[in-house]
């Protein structure tokens, strides 16, 4: 039984292992959106295994386990499979319209191939619940801590050996798995011995196992055949860097999703500055990087630098007479890059003395410090990775909600200037005001400026607001410096002439104009961070000044059309729809065709309702409280890891515990969902206080402090799952795999539940929403566990 245990938990830690790899592949390859749709789609086959074992249900009397070492050894060998499947069948969803059936072949080859392994790990273990079931509760909780271990076992290995790099570290652990499961003595030797030398095979390579490129992101497909230099694996971010026209070198942020740069630079700022007015591109993206500066210069002005990538910014601050500048970037590789291969080649901004360049988050870093600055910069700043971001299917933005810019207010001096480039500054603005408005300050609209290019699509229109209010001089000033075609949009000193009206500006926003406009113009906050979820429907967008759409974000919004379909959104419909289909195919393909749906037993919707409450409602709070807990932990991936780990390795034990208390007693059972409800009202009542208490401590203190608050309700999710299989271990051969399937199902929709129902009713009320779907399996395993 030992063998079978640990060989459960190989199954389950490589299952997650190779989500997450294929996550990040295609955070790369395609876009964030993308990957979600793709490794979503993929999933419905780890359920889709339960389907296929009602229908062929285990012989209790053959020879399990070696058929099991069989499909754990293909599940590997199919992990493997997708490094020579990507490469080999390129997808670009552009082609979609113009050489739509060979995109589409492409597209399926990729499909089905991604859903084999998690179809096989799928198999093996409804077989092995099946077959063990008095044994559930030991089994589940291997289960789970294998994949536990499974999410958090990316953050060493990626940085070393890369995404390719880990299906061969998949492919072996399935080798070993099989040695594991396997009761022919030949075959386990074989096994350990492939098994071993595939595990360890990346671990000796001096350089990374790369897939091909699919899509032509920003021409990186092109350029890094010629130009490409060095790429690093950052557990955020995969970076390559390209050196381009001689001028500088491109630093390409998940194949080519996110853009910075390292400027050559001799070090002379003097020089540099009188080369800004006629070649200010040769040094920095554009003028709108030097306004804050060029206003503050020479006074001995203190700066912060969040997302500081390339150290543009930072060399900006330092050639205007900055004293001090911290920049702080997300992605590590980039900061280790800029000190260490190209610190020379940038002219030692990194290393100035002036400067404080470090990993880390924007947030997280001003909550633990004291200091207050003359400027606070971020530069269009946000993560394109699907982990760092904690979700793929709509990526949150927390420096763009109102409790964020409470912490730059806060931050900043008497005189202070927060400069940010970012799109859709309309909804910025309103988005400040609300932080300006929670913090007791007023007469906002003297304290914004907003430069734009007119006509145009401007991603990246200026946006300074300063705690104290603008002055004519320095308006002047401004105007002078940020010449055509830049213009003054938002006026402090001239109302009648800006863009947006006095209701952007009081930190109440109507009502009636989130409803007219035609993007989502609301403002965001912590508990809704939706930012650049902007789009209401599928036609196009007109400028329409009435409503605040302006040239910007209509172009913005149009931009994302392809043949009227939005590929923003279009991942959330297909999500849905895929949902509804294989809803369908779970529910009544066994109930038609298999023994465990044929066979007439009591309360057999009970049943099937219990298995899908626990599906949604245990993947809607792990997701949820991702989103809550990443303003305790504050690095995205720190945060996703922390959560998933805690929630799988708790639910573990509390599976395992559940044996020993006895749980399963006619008197006990309730306390397991009881534990869940009062856990999690717990966790949402106390968190503002508790983040409080722990947010100026160090990194790890607040992970501890998240682990501990996430323990107790981690502890008693786990327990619901087993007890139902309990509840119906002596039913027909094939209940099991159905209930399997059935959870299994309801985790992939509950996922996509979550996303809706976030950007809907915010992540406290779609905790709620969570505790209900455990009140409602609740009252459902009574009636099973009566009929039992």
């Amino acid at each position: 039984m030992t063998g079978v245990a640990l060989g459960v938990f190989l199954v389950a830690l490589n299952v997650l292992m190779v989500e997450l790899t294929l996550i990040r592949t295609f955070d790369i390859l395609w876009y964030p959106n993308m990957a979600y749709l793709i490794i979503t789609l993929a999933m419905f086959s780890f359920g889709l295994a339960g389907v296929y074992s009602s229908l062929r249900p285990i012989d209790e009397k053959a020879n399990l386990n070696n058929r099991i070492a069989i499909l754990s050894a293909l599940t590997g060998i199919f992990a493997l499979l997708l490094l020579p499947v990507l490469d080999n069948f390129p997808f670009d969803y552009k082609e979609i319209g113009v050489t739509t059936k060979h995109a589409l072949k492409n597209f399926s080859v990729i499909y089905v191939f991604i859903t084999i392994p998690f179809f096989l790990g799928g198999i093996i273990l409804s077989a092995v619940f099946s077959k063990y079931s008095k044994q559930i509760q030991r089994l589940y909780f291997w289960d789970l801590v294998g994949a536990a271990i499974g999410c958090v076992i990316l953050i060493p290995l990626l940085p070393k050996i890369g995404a390719a790099g880990l299906l061969f570290i998949a492919c072996g652990l399935g080798f070993l798995a099989s040695a594991l499961f396997a009761e022919n003595k030949i075959w386990k030797g074989i096994a350990v011995v492939v098994g071993l030398s595939i595990f360890i095979y990346p671990l000796t390579r001096d350089h990374y196992i790369e897939f091909e490129p699919h899509i032509d992101k920003r021409g990186l497909k092109t350029l890094k055949s010629g130009g490409h230099e060095v790429t690093v694996w950052d557990p955020i971010s995969k970076i390559d860097i390209i050196s381009y026209r001689e001028l500088y070198k491109w630093i390409a942020y998940d194949g080519g999703s996110q853009t910075s740069y390292f400027y050559d630079f001799d070090g002379d700022y003097e020089k540099l500055l009188k080369d800004v007015p006629a070649n200010v591109q040769r040094h920095f993206w554009g003028l709108i990087v030097l306004p804050s500066h060029y206003l503050k210069q020479n006074s001995e002005q203190e700066v912060l630098v969040i997302g500081s990538a390339g150290g543009q910014e930072t060399k900006a601050a330092l050639a205007y007479g900055a004293s001090h500048v911290d920049a702080i970037e997300l992605v590590g590789a980039v900061v280790d890059l800029g000190k260490g291969r190209y610190n020379d080649y940038i002219g030692g901004v990194m290393n100035d003395p002036r400067v404080n360049a470090q990993k880390g988050e924007g947030r997280s870093f001003l909550r633990n410090s004291d200091r207050k600055y003359d400027i606070i910069q971020m530069m269009s700043n946000h993560s394109s990775s699907s982990i760092a971001a904690g979700s793929g299917s709509l990526n949150t933005t927390y420096l763009q909600t109102a409790e964020a810019y409470m912490e730059y207010f806060t931050h900043l001096k008497d005189d202070g200037i927060l400069h940010i480039n970012h799109h859709i500054y309309p909804k910025m603005v309103n988005t400040a005001a609300l932080g300006w408005k929670r913090l007791g300050r007023s007469d906002f609209r003297k304290h914004v400026v907003v430069f734009e290019v007119p006509n145009a699509q401007d991603n990246l229109p200026t946006t300074l607001i300063k705690m104290s209010p603008w002055t004519a001089e320095e308006i002047d000033k401004l105007t002078a410096f940020m010449h055509h075609p830049q213009t003054l949009v938002v006026n402090p000193l001239d109302p009648v002439k800006s863009y947006l009206s006095d209701d952007f500006f009081t930190g109440d926003f109507p009502q009636d104009i989130v409803d007219k406009a035609e993007y989502r113009i609301a403002p965001s906050t912590d508990d809704k961070p939706y930012f650049n979820f902007i789009r209401k429907g599928f036609a196009e967008t007109a400028v329409n000044n009435e409503t605040f759409t302006n040239d910007s974000v209509a172009r913005l919004l149009n931009s994302r059309l392809q043949g009227g379909v939005p590929r923003d959104t279009i991942h959330l419909y297909v999500t849905a729809a895929a949902s509804f289909v294989f809803a369908l195919i779970f529910l009544f393909v066994p109930l038609l065709f298999s023994k465990a749906g044929k066979a007439k037993w009591e309360n057999k919707k009970s049943f099937l309702s219990y298995f899908a409450c626990l599906g949604a409602g245990f993947i809607l709070l792990e997701l949820v409280f991702v989103q809550i807990f990443m303003k305790l932990i504050g690095y995205p991936l720190y945060t996703y890891s922390t959560v998933i780990f805690i929630f799988l390795f708790g639910a573990g034990l509390g599976s395992l515990m559940s044996e020993h208390l006895g749980v399963y007693q006619p008197r006990r059972w309730k306390y397991a969902f009881i534990g869940v409800v009062v856990s999690a009202l717990f966790i949402v009542a106390v968190h503002p206080w508790y983040f409080d208490v722990f947010l100026k401590m160090n990194t790890i203190v607040r992970i501890a402090a998240a682990s501990a608050l996430i323990f107790p309700l981690a502890f008693f999710l786990g327990m619901p799952f087993p007890l139902g299989i309990l509840s119906v271990r002596d039913k027909v051969s094939g209940t099991i795999a159905w209930a399997w399937a059935m959870n299994g199902l309801f985790t992939v929709i509950g996922g996509f539940l979550s996303v809706v129902l976030s950007v809907q009713i915010g992540f406290k009320a779609t905790v709620l929403v969570a505790i209900a779907i455990y009140l409602l399996a609740a009252f459902f395993f009574k009636r099973i566990y009566t009929e039992a």
